[in-house]
């Protein structure tokens, strides 16, 4: 998780649990050893999140599927562009679990993602100079 996402959880589960500002910062102080979320460590920030859950907060679960991400629904789309016709989503998987040994788009980390991205750019790029007259 991002550093940016680990501080939405952080800010979300004061204000969830009902903290007043004086026993939020005392519990920043205890855990994290700062005054401000913002000053958190990544190692620090994740002390917080479970601190929060051992005093009762219960994280939500995302209700937008993994297919949602921009990230996956941009890999769709590329893949698509490359290949005419309706998308081959069999193809596609098997490219995934070729090239980043996971299952589907779907199951892709970030960095992965962005990767397959730009893989999927590069092979569109190729495709387009090999059709374009010299």
């Amino acid at each position: 998780m991002s550093h940016p996402a680990m501080l939405a959880k952080i800010h979300i589960a004061k204000k969830e649990l009902g903290l007043q500002d004086a026993e939020y910062r005392a519990l920043l102080q205890r855990v994290g050893k700062v005054a401000s979320a913002k000053d958190l460590s990544e190692k620090a920030a994740i002390a917080v999140i479970d601190e929060f859950k051992r005093l009762g907060w219960q994280p939500r679960e995302s209700t937008r599927p993994p297919a949602e991400r921009a990230e996956t629904r941009k890999i769709y789309a590329l893949w698509g562009a490359l290949h005419a016709g309706p998308l081959d989503r069999d193809a596609l998987r098997a490219w995934v679990l070729g090239r980043f040994q996971v299952a589907a788009p779907e199951f892709l980390k970030p960095l992965q993602a962005r990767e397959a991205i730009e893989q999927l750019k590069a092979w569109q790029k190729r495709l387009l100079a090999e059709r374009s007259p010299r």
